[in-house]
């Protein structure tokens, strides 16, 4: 009865382990890091404070043909009292 039951516990926990490991593979893009978020194209980062989020929510601002994410107002007039130079395409 007792090897019976360590079975069945090693059965059972190997079933929680693989379908632990199969939710994992089968979500490709449930756990990137901030770096590879934007480079899939769902984020974009801000120039001033460096913090990666979605283009829906920013604050935009259309600046040297290109627009310039900003993830606050405040992070928007820093980056309007000093602004880079021109980008080069």
């Amino acid at each position: 009865m007792l090897a019976f039951l360590a079975r069945f516990l090693l059965l059972l926990s190997s079933y929680f382990v693989l379908t632990r490991l199969l939710r994992v593979f089968l979500r490709p893009g449930a756990r990137r890091s901030a770096p590879e978020a934007a480079n899939a194209g769902s984020m974009v980062r801000d120039p001033v404070c460096g913090m990666y989020l979605d283009p829906r929510l920013a604050t935009r601002l259309e600046y040297d043909p290109r627009p310039v994410y900003f993830c606050s107002e405040e992070c928007r007039r820093k980056f309007l009292a000093a602004p880079p130079g021109p980008t080069r395409a």
